[in-house]
């Protein structure tokens, strides 16, 4: 069985969880004396390489948590390295040599979501550790975590639910857990639904633009208009929210010529091929089926002179006044919706 661990991924709420159960189950077993979580960038390196080694004390098992991957710093000028710098790297290949050395009692867990996989440390640990790889959760995986975490709150939500839920919450895991929370604590033992979770849950910025752009794809003037408003109500600024929409439609075009070149070609193809993240092509791959590339082009062309107006002062804009940037996205909304 396995003693040594690295637990990586973007998805921190899973993998923050992880922490927490295994803290849980090993104070239940064994108590807490030997559990020690420590922070690589507080604590010296010896330290760390003394806990990791230590035997159990009055126990037979001990569990440590290592915050951050120790290494040699990232930037240094090797005509100016320091006895500190030497001695560093020096305790570093000592580590890197221990890691076989820790004691079966011990279980030694590094924590680090995003770790620089070029430093000689990450490649030695991930040739003896087991590495736990927390992604971000998508399409059934991710409706299935909301409604079990639902359920926990002794509610229910059925899947086109949960599934309009994720799309106001970007599929962030923290956000959908403490809006889970807030809707739960408001409508106890009760099912979710659109209306409810409308009436509780405020969009992010990008959930928002899906929403209009989804609109505008029904040539819905009014719920495009109403998004709008929406934002402007919540307080946004709506240069960026004009900025986002620009983004989008950038997006619709680089899909719709995805779609052309590769016909068989799918939302994770082309995330991989932008580098989006796997929501935002999801979402964008299903709103361009529902427009022309005329009308795309048309539309950018449209956006790309409400810009080129904000630069040159013709549409006038301060923090407390967005009246005329407001009218100008109305009035493209109305000629995009209106042909």
């Amino acid at each position: 069985m396995k003693n040594l661990f690295l637990f990586t991924g973007e998805e921190t709420y899973l993998l923050n969880n992880q922490i927490k159960d295994w803290k849980n189950a090993f104070k239940e077993k064994h108590g807490d004396m030997n559990l020690e979580i420590l922070d690589s960038n507080e604590i010296p390196l010896n330290e760390i390489m003394a806990a990791a080694l230590a035997m159990p004390f009055l126990s037979d098992k001990r569990l440590i948590f290592i915050h951050g991957l120790p290494d040699s710093p990232k930037i240094r000028n090797a005509d100016k390295v320091s006895k500190k710098d030497e001695k560093r790297d020096e305790d570093l290949k000592k580590f890197a040599v221990n890691l076989d050395n820790i004691p079966e009692s011990s279980v030694v867990v590094f924590v680090q979501p995003n770790p620089d996989k070029r430093f000689s440390f990450y490649k030695n640990l991930t040739k003896k550790a087991e590495i736990k790889e927390f992604n971000p959760l998508q399409g059934q995986m991710l409706n299935s975590w909301i409604q079990n975490e639902v359920k926990k709150k002794g509610c229910s939500i059925d899947l086109d639910s949960a599934e309009y839920l994720a799309s106001l919450t970007g599929q962030d895991l923290w956000r959908l857990s403490s809006e889970i929370s807030k809707i739960s604590s408001h409508s106890p033992n009760v099912a979710f639904n659109k209306t409810l979770i409308d009436k509780l849950v405020v969009p992010t910025l990008e959930a928002n633009i899906f929403h209009f752009t989804d609109a505008l794809a029904a040539r819905d003037h009014k719920r495009a208009i109403h998004k709008l408003h929406e934002t402007m109500l919540a307080g946004d600024n709506l240069r960026p929210l004009f900025y986002m929409i620009v983004r989008q439609f950038r997006l619709l075009l680089q899909a719709n010529g995805y779609i052309s070149n590769n016909p068989t070609g799918n939302s994770s193809s082309f995330a991989s091929s932008l580098k989006l993240h796997p929501f935002v092509a999801k979402n964008t791959f299903e709103q361009v089926r529902h427009f022309k590339t005329s009308e795309l082009i048309d539309a950018y062309q449209n956006l790309l002179d409400i810009d080129v107006d904000m630069k040159t002062s013709k549409i006038r804009m301060t923090t407390d006044d967005q009246d005329e940037l407001a009218l100008a996205i109305e009035r493209f909304i109305l000629r995009f919706c209106c042909k």
